[in-house]
């Protein structure tokens, strides 16, 4: 083999061997930055999946809140229909009994210290008391009443009853004769009032 030959296969051999190098190279580089992207990416995947999981949990946690929080609303709401049930009960029992009390001889005190409660809170004057059919014979000397309101209240007063009357269990109407002021004392009207209040304290006692 001449000297150029040789000097030809040895470029050849050492262009082979520099391009094998270089693929080596090349190729270590590509599987390392190849290692690094997929570590980056299972970093980043495993990031957003723990996200993911952290965004889950939290919603779970919430809407675990709010089933718990709307069932104990629920109970709350059953326990307290339950309650009004009860003191429904309790005030039809006590509307029966007032009914008949009606007929008891105790019955024209109470109508008499009506007049005079509802007069004083009116704040005197000419009043106009409005009775059952049943109950105007049971309210007499007007003007004794008138007397005490006047002296209790402060102002000069006067006390009528009323030619018309009205549908009630119990009790009366007492109003300023110009309608501007009216005191109803029924006893309807007191056992609403009573309720009012004792399903306001039934219900706050709940619901704090």
């Amino acid at each position: 083999m001449s000297a150029e030959e040789q000097r030809i296969n040895q470029m050849v051999e050492d262009i082979i061997s520099n391009a094998k190098n270089e693929t080596r190279k090349y190729t270590k580089e590509a599987k390392q930055q190849t290692q690094e992207i997929l570590e980056k990416g299972k970093a980043v995947a495993d990031r957003e999946k723990d996200e993911i999981v952290e965004l889950e949990s939290k919603t779970i946690i919430e809407l675990e809140k709010q089933q718990i929080a709307s069932i104990n609303l629920q109970a709350r709401r059953e326990i307290l229909q339950k309650k009004e049930e009860e003191i429904t009960k309790t005030f039809t029992s006590a509307e029966v009994e007032l009914k008949k009390f009606t007929s008891k001889p105790a019955y024209p005190k109470v109508l008499v210290s009506l007049i005079v409660e509802a007069g004083i809170a009116i704040g005197g004057g000419n009043l106009l008391v409005k009775a059952r059919k049943a109950d105007k014979a049971k309210i007499k000397e007007l003007g004794k009443l008138a007397n005490e309101v006047t002296k209790k209240s402060g102002t000069k007063s006067s006390i009528k009853l009323d030619a018309g009357t009205i549908e009630s269990i119990g009790g009366l109407i007492v109003q300023l004769d110009d309608e501007s002021i009216t005191i109803y004392n029924t006893f309807e009207a007191r056992l609403e009032q009573k309720y009012r209040s004792i399903r306001t304290d039934v219900a706050k006692s709940l619901f704090i």
